[in-house]
């Protein structure tokens, strides 16, 4: 009796010894997921990834919500305010740098680098209210040309006529001033079964 008492005793703290080390793997696979996943901070001091992804975020919610309004002539919002940013990541939108095409931001991509000079293209990934805006980053300032193309938004025109006067030194000018008349072709869009932009024309 006594021996099987023992027994029974080895198999208990055996079995919860296996379930620590399974328990700590499991903790340590999350750890590396989180760490894998934490965006390092932003490589141009001048701008707080969090921040800006918030103020372009803000920008996006307050042009849907205005086309929205204008359409059906009501006084109210289509949807409750979003989260604009998880993880320091866009949520529900993208922002694709137009002067280094290779540096993207996606909700479940790798981290954007906001970076002085370099000029972004950003919209809701959801087709209808996908309306394009462009960002241009100078001194540790935003400037944001709105609702590219869309009525009341500004033209594509105006923005290439802004960035031609900027000062020489950017590298292959003329290659990314042909990116920016093309914005609509970095980016991601989705939709379940309406694909019709929501943006009325000038």
């Amino acid at each position: 009796m006594k021996s099987f008492s023992i027994v029974i005793a080895i198999t208990v703290l055996a079995s919860a010894n296996i379930m620590c080390q399974e328990k700590g793997k499991v903790s340590e696979k999350m750890n590396k997921r989180n760490s894998t996943n934490a965006c390092l901070e932003n490589s141009d001091s001048l701008y707080n990834r969090k921040e800006t992804l918030e103020k372009l975020g803000f920008v996006l919610d307050e042009t849907m919500i205005s086309y929205y309004n204008a359409k059906y002539r009501i006084k109210k919002r289509p949807a409750k305010n979003p989260k604009f940013v998880v993880d320091e990541r866009p949520n529900g939108f993208f922002v694709f740098d137009l002067t280094d095409i290779s540096n993207t931001g996606k909700p479940l991509g790798k981290c954007i680098e906001f970076k002085d000079n370099h000029i972004y293209h950003f919209a809701f990934i959801d087709i209808p209210y996908s309306f394009s805006h462009i960002a241009v980053l100078e001194d540790g300032n935003v400037k944001i040309f709105k609702a590219i193309n869309c009525r009341d938004g500004d033209s594509i025109e105006d923005v290439i006529n802004y960035l031609s006067q900027r000062p020489e030194g950017v590298e292959n000018k003329s290659g990314l001033l042909n990116r920016v008349r093309d914005y609509r072709k970095y980016g991601i869009y989705s939709t379940v079964d309406d694909d019709d932009l929501r943006c009325p024309k000038p």
